[in-house]
């Protein structure tokens, strides 16, 4: 990240940082946990962390994104890598490297988040205020519930808020003591969104409203509550949500698509992880351009609209033969920055929202938004929304990572994809479930 060169300090790096298996993990030092936060360098030193552990390639550096795309319609496999060939097939098994190393790299970014949210109000330091403490507090909480969304998306059975096939939620940290862990049970579905919610109802409560897209601000822990209301049929508090971000004059529908992508931190990016190489580079292109994991499908390509402003971002790029995704085309530095969260999703959640409340014509205007700004006909009626709404996504977000989890949510996912309705999720990494003593079920159909 562009903060992450202030120098995440050794012991949060040794006490705070965790192994790639969730519930198998050894000493990482001997220091106790409690040594990583005795000021308020320390406590923004682990904020700093945080962020850094969203980067990787095996979370928004890579594989999240990259591996529910070649599941979807968005992008095939023609290279080597085993875990992105079964995404692309369809055949996803609880032994798949990628959906392992996914599930590991949000606990761990998790398990700091805790020690963040336990520790720093405990900090007493001169000068660290309460309201600086609490802002902090505020920001771990945000990546704790875009953690948890993000996994309840891939793993848990979001559509139906009466399944107990939720996630295991773990509120506190193992700090350094690998060798007690509690090894959780799934929560419900309910349950999983209501620990989401009230994470982000504090941090909007405590975070800034701000225009630095790097950081958790009050607007992403708004679009954040806005996400997770749609997902969970919550259509009020999503238009309530998503018309705060729209209405923010810190983000905005910019004019040129193409901008997005080849300019930094936009007006259109909520959230955008930025990466600083040589030391601190993106994966992004690795995957989109020097190696053929995620080639854009044949498919995609030929379903857009003449004159769509979005397709271009789909071509050649010099060095490279066949199509790539150009979205990541800094190949030179992999300099290519992480999209977690646009504007343009907040008038398509809001847009679904209306949808299912009955205001058809509302609806109408937020999805034909998105459509303008990409130089396209607007829709004149609803009928068929939602292969309109999750096309939108696939056009809009290609390489971004939305459109499985929107099939699955409009339960869309079997039919468009021609694969098994228990296919709407991931399975549980079997490494998760061969370990002793562990209370997880795996998810029906696997």
């Amino acid at each position: 990240m562009n903060i992450k060169k202030t120098v995440l300090s050794i012991i949060s790096l040794t006490i705070l940082g965790t192994s790639c298996n969730v519930l198998d993990q050894e000493p990482q030092g001997s220091l106790t946990p409690e040594l990583a936060f005795i000021d308020e360098k320390s406590a923004r030193n682990a904020l700093v962390g945080l962020y850094d552990q969203l980067q990787p390639e095996g979370y928004y550096g890579a594989y999240f994104q990259f591996t529910s795309d070649n599941f979807a319609d968005v992008s095939r496999f023609q290279g080597f890598f085993e875990g992105f060939k079964e995404a692309d097939n369809k055949q996803i098994s609880g032994l798949n490297g990628n959906v392992a190393t996914i599930w590991a790299s949000i606990y761990r970014t998790i398990n700091l988040a805790n020690e963040i949210i336990t520790k720093v109000p405990a900090i007493e330091a001169n000068a660290f205020t309460d309201i600086e403490k609490a802002e902090i507090v505020g920001a771990a909480r945000c990546i704790r519930a875009l953690c948890y969304l993000d996994l309840l998306m891939y793993f848990g059975e979001h559509w139906d808020t009466n399944s107990n096939f939720g996630l295991p939620l773990i509120e506190k940290s193992t700090g350094g003591d690998y060798a007690n862990i509690e090894y959780p049970t799934r929560s419900s579905v309910k349950s999983t969104y209501d620990f989401i919610r009230a994470d982000l109802e504090i941090a909007k409560r405590d975070l800034k409203d701000g225009a630095n897209r790097n950081y958790a601000t009050k607007g992403f822990a708004q679009g954040l509550l806005a996400r997770a209301a749609l997902f969970q049929k919550d259509y009020a508090k999503a238009i309530e949500e998503s018309t705060s971000v729209i209405a923010n004059t810190n983000y905005e529908l910019i004019a040129n698509y193409e901008d997005i992508f080849k300019l930094n931190n936009t007006k259109e990016s909520i959230f955008e992880l930025a990466y600083l190489p040589p030391l601190d580079g993106s994966s992004l292109a690795l995957f989109a351009l020097r190696r053929d994991e995620v080639r854009p499908e044949s498919g995609l390509i030929s379903s857009f609209t003449m004159g769509d402003k979005r397709k271009p971002m789909i071509g050649t790029v010099t060095g490279f033969t066949g199509n790539r995704f150009k979205k990541y085309e800094d190949n030179a530095s992999d300099g290519n920055p992480a999209y977690v969260m646009r504007k343009a999703e907040m008038y398509l959640i809001r847009s679904e929202a209306y949808f299912f409340s009955n205001e058809p014509q509302k609806a109408l205007d937020d999805i034909n938004a998105v459509r303008t700004r990409a130089g396209i006909s607007a829709h004149a009626d609803v009928t068929g929304f939602e292969t309109k709404i999750a096309d939108e996504y696939r056009w809009e977000f290609f390489a971004e990572g939305h459109r499985m989890r929107m099939l699955a949510h409009l339960g869309l996912l079997e039919t468009v994809l021609a694969t098994d309705a228990f296919r709407r999720i991931y399975p549980i990494p079997q490494r998760e479930l061969n370990l002793d003593n562990n209370k997880l079920v795996q998810n029906p159909g696997y």
